[in-house]
């Protein structure tokens, strides 16, 4: 095929080809794509290198695709091949027969007569295969390919193989893949059914086109059977292709077969009854015996029927008598499920351990890795699972805590370094205790997603106000290869084959069936998925269905596990704090708030003070699993390694956000005391900056995971590639001091830093020039920088523009002659918008006279003209000494002598006001004077009183609480925090750790203290 170097044709071709070298069959599948959409010359490439990677469902998508488009008899000859491969012999067949209508070559006589070969030894038509093997012998010589005899010859041996072997006739339905006939030949091995498996292999290898990386595993799990099953003479047969596959030393390890297990056609039937659940007739036709298979049958049918104890009994007698490895390995495993199945934890741990050693201590383990997957077997911990499961199937919802208890045991057994005093799986009441006590402060819109992968299933539990268990059917090996080509994926490559493979593991996980089981409201998951589950980017997983990805369906965060709930929860409420450190060494970082540093050599001494909760590190990171002192994150030219990460002091660090860096360093940060971390799973790119800096924005009113999940939000538009890295480890709580309702109504964006000498706009009608200067005379000896608004132009001109987005305040002189001067509403309109930008008070407004105010303007505090610069000014200073909001008090104060203004701050509703207050106050005259100047309510009910709160109050001077009957109170300071105690009354349905659901709480507390709020 001849192509213009460099042209898109030949680049597209030339990444196919490279991938295909990888063995990634998605990277070959779209490349070849992009490559037929410009050329049709390269469809029959596509589908074969398909074909010879074993990606057989693909292969045949692809040619019906190109097939519907054009008629291509190299490409229908090839489907012919595909469909051999996946065992559609009729289909297969009809196909021959129509292309044998045509005028083919040679090649594709050969081709088609080695499809028609396997297809009539699929039927047990052993004289045709053979004269199918013939002409296909012959057409291979007259085209002048003779690599291909070899083939002819494996298929001649394979079908004698078949022909001569002692097996039954296979049962449907068959296994669809080579690797599927591994998977369930491997576990009837393991169950001691070796006539079963054998069926299947034998089928495998004479009916299928076996993918490379697979055929010597096929040819060894086929040699091994048949002298499991006392064939000796059809096994040697195989030897040849074993020695040329693998080396004469692959014949040392075979099973000795003078040492097999004499099989007994009758107990195997039995055990086939009682996987069938036929038990009656089963144990009708048991009779006696006292060989070690007759006690693993009679334990079986003990077993299936709960007589737990006597099933234990025969499987020990089982163990005992055998010095097969498989049965003892078998018997020992099931000893374990039925001693733990009847309550016995230990004593079932120990019996899985041994049996786990038997398994591991076989031949078959020295095989390659993939094998060895193929054939996994459940370690302890599995055995954990499985038997919680059993007991879910067999008492129903009240056994679902002992599953989760399984499951944590699971997680935690490698994740947790320190005992988490689990309770025993078996113990069902302990199992309940535990788990409420862990989750009791798991808000309503939040629910734990934990994950635990047994060899051939996945296991699910969802727990809630509820707790659901869902199982989806998934073979280990299929999860592993996906997971590892996710991990081999990088940010240089295509995009679209992450895409794919997302796709690909969302329907082997079975995400759907676990949206559909969340409860209804829920928004936020906590996923608990160690071991192979944890490199998943669940963020980018598509929901099928919806059109919508996860992490933007959902807020999502990640735990270890869940023993770590609570324990990060605890840290993180005592790491609440919006103080920010941002380390970067990039000088042109603009629009961060936070305090700056630009040396890694900062990093250290920093967080040794304590004085700030969070943490951003713009730093690019190599992180290295194996290698962990090559794990490192740069500054410019300094580096600072991972060990030397996690000696540092993160304890008072709510959040660390590591900006570029991949998540090896998570581990590090959250053990050196973080309560949160927010990494990239790899390399982020040029949306890194957009997604920390809208993360910042929103963690100012917004739990962790959501703060990250609108973040995703604004780059939700663009490729999982660019966002879907992007994860919250640890706690997902809320990082901010900030109470729930100043959270809702908190804004985006930081204050603007004061001058030392506020800059004041007064802005007023012609005719009230005379009370405008005085009030700027009062407030120059003050020392405010006060100036006058002296023209009559729009507010849209440049000058008033200007003015408002320099000033610090915004007073307006109101009067009848204000609500007649021209443009005046427009003015006092867009003074509303560094008001919202800046999150504190703005505009102020001085009424002049008894004239009404505008309707947006009447809700708002004003100040009247008497005494306008002294209540102004307190308000002000106030401003500048709190982080939040000031406004004055509510009720105009009425003095009855002398008064001074102190601060009243509220962290729960996140303003400050200034309340005048007498000079001698006792505790008592204290409390009473700011009850009436902010108008605090003590209750408040929804319209019919059924639900509602009480509200105390508790005032603070330097972090000490004021005694209301102390006689009294010297305020060495002008600044009071006041505290609102929360009492909900009524029916406690609906309630959470932080008060009412989010509409009650926001009708309630809204209604209660709108006046006090801006």
């Amino acid at each position: 095929m001849d192509m213009e170097p460099g042209s898109p044709l030949a680049n597209a071709v030339k990444a196919a080809r490279s991938a295909a070298l990888r063995g990634n069959v998605v990277g070959v599948d779209l490349a070849y794509a992009r490559a037929a959409k410009i050329s049709p010359v390269v469809t029959y490439d596509h589908c074969s290198t398909l074909l010879n990677l074993g990606a057989l469902g693909r292969a045949a998508r692809r040619c019906d695709e190109y097939l519907a488009q054009f008629d291509d008899t190299a490409l229908r000859v090839l489907r012919a091949q595909v469909r051999s491969a996946t065992t559609d012999h009729d289909g297969a067949k009809r196909e021959v027969r129509e292309l044998r209508k045509r005028e083919l070559t040679e090649l594709e006589q050969a081709k088609l007569a080695r499809v028609a070969a396997l297809a009539a030894a699929d039927r047990y038509d052993f004289p045709t295969a053979e004269s199918e093997l013939d002409a296909a012998e012959r057409h291979f010589r007259r085209a002048g390919r003779s690599e291909f005899l070899e083939d002819v010859g494996k298929d001649r041996l394979l079908l004698d193989v078949r022909r001569s072997t002692h097996v039954p006739r296979l049962a449907k339905p068959a296994p669809l893949t080579p690797a599927e006939f591994l998977r369930r030949s491997a576990a009837l091995r393991r169950d001691v059914r070796y006539e079963e498996a054998l069926a299947l292999m034998t089928r495998a290898v004479t009916s299928y086109q076996v993918e490379p990386s697979l055929r010597f595993a096929v040819l060894y799990e086929l040699t091994v059977l048949l002298v499991l099953t006392r064939q000796p003479g059809s096994a040697r047969k195989l030897f040849p292709l074993l020695v040329s596959a693998a080396g004469p030393e692959v014949i040392s390890k075979l099973p000795d077969a003078t040492r097999t297990l004499r099989l007994e056609r009758r107990l195997d039937h039995v055990r086939r009854l009682v996987v069938d659940g036929e038990l009656l007739k089963a144990k009708g036709m048991l009779g006696e015996g006292n060989s070690a298979l007759w006690h693993l049958t009679a334990a079986e049918i003990a077993h299936a029927e709960d007589r737990f104890d006597e099933a234990a009994h025969h499987f020990h007698e089982a163990a005992t008598r055998s010095n097969h490895a498989e049965l003892k390995a078998l018997a020992l495993r099931k000893l374990g499920d039925s001693r733990a199945d009847a309550g016995e934890e230990d004593e079932a741990a120990r019996y899985w351990r041994e049996s786990r050693r038997v398994e591991l201590s076989t031949g078959d383990q020295q095989n390659g890795p993939k094998l060895r997957m193929l054939r996994a077997t459940p370690d302890e911990r599995d055995g954990r699972v499985l038997a919680a499961v059993r007991r879910v199937e067999r008492e129903g919802r009240k056994a679902l805590p002992g599953l989760v208890v399984a499951v944590e045991t699971a997680n935690s057994a490698k994740v947790l370094a320190e005992p988490r005093h689990l309770p025993r799986f078996t113990d069902l009441r302990a199992a309940r205790r535990w788990l409420a006590r862990t989750t009791r402060h798991l808000p309503r819109d939040q629910v734990v997603w934990m994950m635990h992968v047994t060899p051939d299933q996945l296991h699910h539990v969802i727990i809630g106000r509820g707790t659901t268990h869902l199982t989806t059917d998934v073979h280990i090996s299929d999860l592993t290869e996906i997971v590892r080509r996710l991990k081999a994926w990088k940010p240089k490559h295509e995009p679209t084959v992450l895409g794919a493979l997302l796709i690909e593991l969302t329907a082997l996980i079975g995400l759907k069936d676990v949206v559909e089981a969340l409860p209804p409201n829920v928004t936020r998951i906590a996923v608990v998925a160690g071991d192979l589950l944890a490199d998943i980017p669940f963020a980018g997983l598509p929901v099928p269905g919806t059109g919508q990805f996860l992490g933007l369906s959902h807020a999502l965060s990640t735990l270890p596990c869940l023993s770590a709930l609570a324990p990060l929860r605890r840290r993180a409420r005592a790491q609440r704090g919006d103080e920010t450190a941002v380390f970067s060494p990039d000088p042109k970082l603009r629009g961060v708030q936070g305090e700056r540093f630009r040396k890694a050599s900062d990093l250290e001494p920093t967080l040794a003070e304590r004085r700030f909760h969070r943490v951003r590190i713009d730093a690019c990171g190599t992180s290295n699993r194996l290698s962990p002192e090559q794990s490192w994150l740069k500054f410019g030219d300094e580096r600072v390694p991972a060990e030397a990460l996690g000696n540092m002091d993160f304890s008072a660090c709510g959040t660390v956000v590591l900006g570029a860096c991949e998540s090896g360093f998570v581990r590090a940060a959250v053990t050196a005391g973080a309560g949160a971390v927010v990494a990239a799973r790899w390399a982020a790119g040029e949306t890194a900056r957009t997604v920390l800096d809208a993360f910042d924005r929103n963690l100012a009113r917004l739990p962790r995971d959501q703060a990250l999940q609108h973040a995703l939000r604004e780059v939700g538009d663009r490729h999982p590639a660019e966002w879907a890295c992007w994860s919250v480890y640890g706690d997902a709580g809320v990082q901010t001091t900030a109470g729930p309702l100043r959270r809702r109504l908190r804004k985006n964006g930081e204050p603007v830093p004061l001058e030392t000498r506020p800059k004041v706009f007064l802005s007023f009608a012609g005719k009230d020039r005379a009370h405008a200067e005085r009030l700027r005379a009062e407030l120059e000896e003050r020392n405010v920088n006060a100036y006058l608004d002296e023209t009559d132009v729009a507010p849209g001109a440049s000058v008033v523009d200007e003015a408002l987005a320099t000033s610090d305040y915004y007073v307006l002189l109101w009067s009848a002659n204000t609500s007649r001067r021209e443009w005046a509403t427009e003015e006092w309109t867009a003074a509303f918008t560094p008001e919202v930008t800046r999150r504190r008070a703005f505009l102020f407004v001085v009424r002049l006279d008894g004239e009404p105010l505008p309707p947006l303007l009447a809700p708002r505090k004003h100040i009247d003209l008497v005494d306008a610069a002294d209540h102004l000014v307190a308000t002000w200073r106030a401003d500048r000494k709190s982080e939040l909001p000031v406004f004055p008090q509510p009720v105009p104060p009425a003095p009855d002598g002398p008064t001074a203004a102190i601060s009243v701050r509220s962290h729960d509703l996140g303003v400050t006001h200034v309340v005048m207050a007498p000079l001698h106050v006792s505790g008592a005259e204290l409390y009473q004077t700011v009850s009436d100047a902010l108008r605090l309510p003590t209750e408040q009910a929804t319209f019919d009183g059924s639900i509602g709160m009480r509200f105390s109050y508790e005032l603070f001077h330097h972090g000490e609480s004021i005694p209301a009957d102390q006689s009294t109170v010297d305020l060495s300071s002008d600044l009071v925090d006041i505290a609102v105690r929360v009492e909900p009354f009524g029916t406690r349905e609906g309630f959470s750790d932080e008060g009412l659901d989010v509409d009650q709480q926001r009708m309630l507390l809204v209604a209660a203290f709108r006046h006090l709020l801006p």
